[in-house]
């Protein structure tokens, strides 16, 4: 049985922020960070595309280094830190002082070794696929320091137990956050594996292959994410837990469990066709399933308990904006056949679709962490800013692929791109309203977040 009947129901909607919040916050302060700055970089990389307005950047390689910069923030360092510190709010007091100090100094100074790399002298950019790099050894220092201590987080989160208390979350969302610390370690271990087996190459060829299978595995970590997301969303809305123990386990090691082959196969060497081909096979044929699956049993779940429900809770927003960007990506996907702006559209539509969900779990999270509870973002507002980002996170996806469609090509800014055909002009033409719509509703969020940032430095107020 997939769907719990256990009557259970989590605690009211106010802040209970206590013991054991610290770590939590502290990933959450670098996951909006990084938000920040990616959103402003983002707005620039938008602006470059339009057809009208490119003519105005004649230097490609300023596009393409803040593109370095946006990807990494926007993917790796948002998509890590939000989910550790769902993991920091799920674990709570159980975790290690020492370590969680450890992991969050090397997580910062990693963020600002990323940003301190991108303006060296000299510091050319590499768009390989899923971890772009800038070819400088303070970039990468801050790439490594930030992938060492995501990862000691993500190891000390496998075998910490989880919290009891009024903050504990649903032990399906438990046991999904659990399957995406393996997956995120897992990619870890295909980088380094890679790293160690890649020939000296050009630096397109050679970046290509050392994140080719680990970038393939962090798709798998995001998806575990997204579900978790989902899963805890739909526990907040509803009141009980969508997926019993026992399922909920078996989907998620059916998730996780195939990516563990790349390690290996890393550590054989990156220019062995397995290496490349199953990766891609891995990523097509793993993910779809387990997703469907869930959405399915959170169809359900959502049917069942329907007659105290709230539509116009700013959850349904965000769960309805996250699977039907999910849906999008795995038709736009489906439907790639060269490397055109199909894919951009395609992979835009998938993080979208966990941004969204990692968005709308946001409000939950500083309510739950709150010191003493600033009043939670009223819920008509948090679902207009919901329905804004995933509204033109969507156009903006369709706009790339019907771009692609007409086969121009993907990386190319400025007046390196060259825009031949109407259904060209019309597609970056929606691309770039999409654009500007979502970047609307990031701004949205981020002012959100960053007043109640502000708010958790009030003293708590004692109860008369």
């Amino acid at each position: 049985m997939l769907v719990s009947s256990r009557p259970e129901r989590w605690a009211p909607d106010t802040a209970v922020g206590g013991p054991g919040t610290a770590p939590a916050r502290g990933w959450f302060l670098l996951a909006i960070g990084s938000l920040v700055l990616a959103g402003l970089l983002s707005l620039m990389l938008v602006v470059g595309r339009l057809p009208f307005l490119g003519w105005l950047f004649t230097d490609p390689l300023f596009f393409k280094r803040a593109l370095v910069v946006h990807v990494d923030l926007a993917i790796v360092v948002w998509f890590q830190a939000g989910t550790l510190a769902f993991l920091g709010l799920a674990l709570g007091p159980r975790l290690h002082r020492g370590v969680t100090a450890v992991a969050l100094a090397l997580a910062v100074t990693g963020v600002a070794g990323l940003l301190v790399g991108a303006v060296m002298p000299g510091a050319q950019p590499v768009l390989s696929n899923y971890v772009p790099v800038i070819d400088h050894p303070v970039f990468f220092g801050g790439l490594i320091c930030w992938f060492a201590g995501a990862g000691l987080f993500f190891a000390q989160a496998l075998v910490t137990p989880a919290r009891t208390d009024a903050l504990a979350l649903a032990p399906d969302a438990v046991l999904a956050l659990r399957a995406s610390a393996a997956a995120n370690l897992l990619a870890l271990a295909t980088f380094l594996g890679a790293w160690r087996t890649t020939p000296a190459a050009a630096p397109a060829v050679y970046y290509e292959l050392v994140f080719w299978g680990g970038g393939h595995v962090l798709q798998a970590a995001n998806v575990a994410a997204m579900l978790a997301l989902w899963l805890h969303l739909l526990h907040r809305w509803t009141g009980r837990p969508v997926l019993a123990p026992a399922p909920a386990a078996a989907l998620f090691v059916a998730l996780v469990l195939p990516q563990g082959v790349l390690p290996p196969l890393a550590f054989g060497g990156t220019t062995v066709t397995n290496y490349f081909s199953m990766a891609t096979h891995l990523m097509r044929w793993t993910l779809f399933p387990v997703v469907l699956v869930v959405l399915g049993a959170a169809g359900a779940h959502v049917w069942r308990h329907r007659a105290g429900l709230d539509g116009r809770d700013y959850r349904c927003a965000g769960l309805a904006g996250s699977a039907t960007l999910t849906v999008l990506g795995f038709l736009l996907g489906s439907l790639i056949r060269s490397s055109s702006t199909l894919v951009p559209g395609h992979y835009h539509c998938a993080i979208g679709a966990v941004t969204i969900a990692l968005m709308a779990a946001a409000y939950d999270f500083c309510t739950a962490v709150a010191p003493a509870g600033p009043a939670p973002a009223p819920p008509r507002r948090a679902r207009l800013q919901l329905l804004l980002f995933g509204g033109g996170q969507a156009i903006f996806g369709l706009g790339f692929a019907l771009a692609g469609a007409y086969g121009l090509g993907r990386k190319q800014y400025g007046a390196e791109q060259h825009v031949r055909s109407l259904g060209e002009y019309l597609g970056l033409s929606i691309m770039g309203l999409g654009g500007l719509v979502a970047v609307a509703g990031g701004i949205f969020f981020l002012a959100v977040m960053l007043r109640r940032l502000g708010a958790w430095r009030r003293p708590a107020t004692q109860p008369a």
